[in-house]
């Protein structure tokens, strides 16, 4: 163990231990918060009837920024599409955006997996609580608004769906056949079916 003079000789003096630090947080990128990352926040994707005035896109959706809650054992997937899946708060209806998703539909998310790029959105049944969801308009903004949150994370490149775990039912809500586009109603292996 050193002492004294030795022990003194390899410490560095707070002044380049600060510099060092603020040196290490000017480099591009050190202060840049990927957004879904602990401490920064979420992107969630709602209708606006301000920046899409004629509707006449019912996919056309648009980024509204949310703190991510710490401290909850879901990933951060899972912690967009609750937010997502219970609307837009006062301020944001305020500021033009609207949404099929609200208080009732706060617990429709059962799970959420992603594998090789794809995430597989299981949900409760929501058919009577959401029923306008299956209307060529409602279709186009209930999966817009999932796709669009969920696709703000680098790896989520297609999401598909299921109800109640059974990908065949959401498609057939959907008026959707089984096909290449939904991986023929496909489904996690090992999933409920």
């Amino acid at each position: 163990m050193m002492r004294g003079r030795d022990q003194q000789r390899w410490r560095l003096p707070a002044m380049w231990r600060l510099a060092m630090l603020l040196w290490l947080a000017m480099l591009p990128g050190a202060g840049a918060a990927e957004p879904g990352r602990t401490g920064t926040t979420l992107r969630l994707f709602f209708p606006n009837q301000r920046l899409n005035p004629d509707q006449s896109d019912c996919s056309a959706v648009f980024p509204v920024e949310r703190p991510l809650a710490q401290g909850q054992q879901a990933t951060r997937a899972q912690r967009a599409l609750q937010q997502l899946l219970a609307g837009p708060s006062a301020s944001e209806r305020a500021a033009g955006y609207h949404s099929i998703f609200s208080a009732a539909s706060a617990d429709l998310l059962r799970q959420v997996r992603i594998r090789g790029g794809t995430a597989y959105v299981d949900l409760a049944d929501f058919r009577s609580r959401l029923p306008g969801s299956s209307s060529s308009c409602g279709a186009a903004e209930f999966r817009s608004q999932i796709e669009r949150t969920l696709q703000q994370f680098k790896r989520i490149k297609r999401v598909r769906y299921a109800i109640e775990g059974d990908p065949r039912r959401f498609y057939d809500w959907m008026d959707e056949p089984c096909s290449k586009s939904n991986g023929y109603c496909g489904w996690l292996a090992g999933s409920q079916r």
